[in-house]
């Protein structure tokens, strides 16, 4: 039997329910599409699997808060509203991050808050289409006739003298022939309805669809996107992962590997066990206590106990990796000429253009994200209070522990998770009031001469860790002085590109400077002085140089360019047993902090021993993947990583488990991160 479209029409007319459905499903569409559209502008590209799970979540939640309040339209638009709004969102972050927004950023509104004002906002072109695609998408939902949203279409009589005139005579009619059953069914005058009248649609229908909604919604929680679906956030290239899975179906997935995963076959036993026999190699090879030049340092640390300064400089880089940006640019030359360092290197790092803290949790702990999967903070996620760190570590030799950073100290909670790292005192912005500033940021050369203010207060041996911002985007302010400014010639990317680099490198001067000028102060202080420098991430717009003059390799060599800075360790002392010729070793940042108190001759944990044992097959890791030890780069989810790298890997999964999360305490964090004082990071340090 076949229908016709008037036919179908006047279905669906006499049918409300499957057409508010219908109606809701477009709706859908159109806020799927003012979700995705400012950021994902192939949407033809999508994987019709996500895709469609996609648009299935949207339109129950839609049928959710349409229908649970008993068809009102208002949830329903405030919905759309909000799924435009994280479109919008989603565009602002990737143009400064180059990054998605992902589950931990949702820990850390209060940072982002506090560095929103530094940008500068511009809607595109595809930001309209999607507002647009939303305008239509509450079109659809106010369009909903009357008759399908629980109350009935108003007619003009109803409301008129004349009927009420007439219902109140109907009542008393009513009233006088129940008065009078002998006349009851005999009556020849017309019977009168009710004014009101029923909707077509019964409130179980509501409480139905609500509940169906509301329920697939639900099951979300009980399906591994990861496992089950296949959904996954790959580590090295997410922006692709959710342009190709879309926003809601790659977040989830995400999400739900925040949750710390246990190691397979995990048993504490064993893990402990490894770390023992590890620890014992070190102890055996070459490296460990046997080595004479590593007894001769331990020796002399314990007589002269050196103060030791960790800087981890904000978004310290060396940009000439990429072909001098074809323009020559040498990078900081300074760093790179200096000679006598005990170590130097490449540092593979967990965070690319922003996501500070994990850098600092990798370093501080020693531990990787690389276990724990892209979008998650452990300063914000997690408790670090039984985790042993480099802190805790030195204030056990009687050393003051002194953490300092020139903003906020709420910001990535690390005024909690400073107090309980073991830190004696954290110096923030407020400590840096009348400071000098660079494009209204405090500078590197500040927070360095703080250093010296602390190293001045006592003989004491201290630790610190020095958290600068002077580098930190955005890099279009102009605000860089005229005679401090670069003017590279660079050529093959956007003019908004040439910018970024331009006030970058012109800051990144500024810090080499900084850094040499402080080294040499070091050289003439009567004290022993161990320094440890680093940078975090690269700036968020590296990526483009690196597809510009990197087109043919593998997914690993190419984007661990992007996710590597470099590092230091330098001493204004002799130390004994080591040559100082500034010898390269490239390694992961969370294996830094071992080596630089293993070059000084200062004791090692059994799990930072382990970890230095377990280097030989695998040099680094993070959070993009692992490193054999022919320095050959291999993805998280490579399938023909080396037996010897993939059991090290596996060692080292174990290992961190029993460190970081096989305790009796709370996995989760303890002290959630307070609120910012302020939202504009570049307003005057104390304001």
């Amino acid at each position: 039997m076949k229908m016709s479209m008037k036919d179908l029409k006047s279905w669906m007319t006499d049918h409300p329910y499957p057409r508010t459905l219908a109606t809701i499903g477009g709706a859908s569409i159109c806020s799927m599409l003012a979700l995705e559209l400012p950021s994902n502008h192939e949407l033809w590209k999508m994987q019709a699997g996500p895709a469609l799970l996609e648009l299935l979540l949207i339109f129950c939640f839609l049928c959710l808060l349409f229908y649970l309040p008993h068809r009102r339209k208002t949830p329903a638009i405030v919905g759309i509203v909000a799924l435009a709004s994280i479109g919008i969102a989603e565009y602002f972050v990737i143009t400064f991050k180059s990054m998605p927004i992902q589950p931990g950023d949702l820990f850390a509104l209060s940072t982002a808050a506090t560095v929103a004002g530094s940008y500068t906002y511009e809607l595109s072109t595809f930001c309209f289409m999607g507002l647009a695609a939303a305008a239509l998408g509450i079109a659809l939902i106010v369009l909903i006739p009357r008759d399908a949203c629980g109350r009935p279409p108003r007619r003009a009589s109803e409301t008129s003298p004349e009927s009420i005139d007439h219902a109140m005579s109907a009542s008393l009619k009513s009233k006088d022939s129940k008065a009078s059953p002998a006349t009851e069914g005999t009556s020849t005058a017309p019977r009168e309805h009710p004014v009101a009248t029923k909707s077509k649609l019964p409130l179980s229908v509501d409480r139905r669809t609500a509940l169906v909604a509301g329920a697939a919604l639900g099951a979300q929680a009980f399906i591994s996107y990861y496992d089950t679906l296949g959904i996954k956030l790959h580590t090295w290239k997410p922006l692709e992962s959710y342009y190709s899975q879309g926003f809601l179906p790659t977040f989830i997935s995400s999400a739900q590997k925040m949750v710390p995963p246990k190691p397979k076959h995990y048993k504490s036993g064993e893990a402990s066990a490894i770390i023992k026999r590890l620890a014992a190699r070190w102890n055996a090879g070459t490296n460990g206590i046997a080595d004479p030049s590593r007894a001769a340092a331990v020796e002399q640390f314990d007589q002269l106990k050196p103060s030791v300064i960790c800087i981890m400089n904000e978004s310290f880089a060396d940009l000439s990796i990429f072909n001098e940006l074809g323009c020559g640019y040498k990078g900081p030359e300074r760093f790179k000429a200096i000679d006598n360092a005990l170590l130097q290197g490449v540092s593979y790092m967990s965070a690319f253009g922003a996501g500070t803290c994990n850098s600092e949790f990798e370093f501080l702990t020693g531990h990787s994200m690389a276990f724990l999967g892209a979008g998650v903070y452990p300063f914000m996620s997690y408790n670090l209070a039984p985790s042993e760190n480099l802190a805790r570590q030195f204030k056990r030799l009687g050393y003051r522990t002194v953490a300092m950073h020139p903003n906020h100290a709420t910001n990535w909670n690390r005024e909690n998770v400073f107090a309980d790292m073991g830190f004696d005192e954290f110096l923030s912005i407020e400590d840096f009031a009348g400071a000098p500033e660079l494009c209204r940021k405090v500078t590197d050369a500040a927070t360095y001469d703080k250093c010296l203010e602390v190293l001045k207060q006592s003989d004491q041996p201290i630790f610190i860790h020095d958290v600068t911002m002077q580098n930190h985007s955005a890099y279009d302010t102009g605000l860089v002085p005229t005679d401090q400014q670069l003017h590279l010639a660079v050529e093959g990317v956007s003019d908004k590109v040439i910018t970024w680099t331009n006030e970058y490198c012109s800051l990144m001067e500024a810090s080499d400077a900084a850094f040499a000028a402080f080294l040499e102060k070091l050289r003439d202080l009567d004290r022993p002085v161990v320094v440890v420098m680093y940078g975090d991430h690269q700036p968020f717009f590296t990526d483009r140089y690196n597809d510009l003059y990197f087109t043919d390799e593998d997914d690993a060599t190419h984007t661990e360019r992007i996710w590597q800075t470099r590092y230091v360790v330098w001493a204004n002392y002799d130390v004994a047993g080591n040559a100082q010729t500034s010898g390269e070793l490239n390694t992961s940042i969370n294996n830094v902090g071992a080596l630089a108190l293993n070059a000084i001759g200062a004791p090692l944990t059994a799990y930072q021993r382990a970890r230095l044992q377990n280097r030989a097959h695998m040099p680094a890791i993070n959070v993009v993947g692992a490193q054999d030890a022919h320095s050959v780069w291999y993805t998280a989810e490579a399938k023909n990583v080396p037996a010897k790298t993939a059991n090290a890997r596996d060692r080292l999964d174990r290992m961190q488990y029993r460190k970081l999360f096989d305790h009796e305490g709370s996995v989760f964090a303890t002290h959630k991160q307070a609120a910012a004082n302020e939202t504009d990071p570049n307003a005057a340090p104390g304001a």
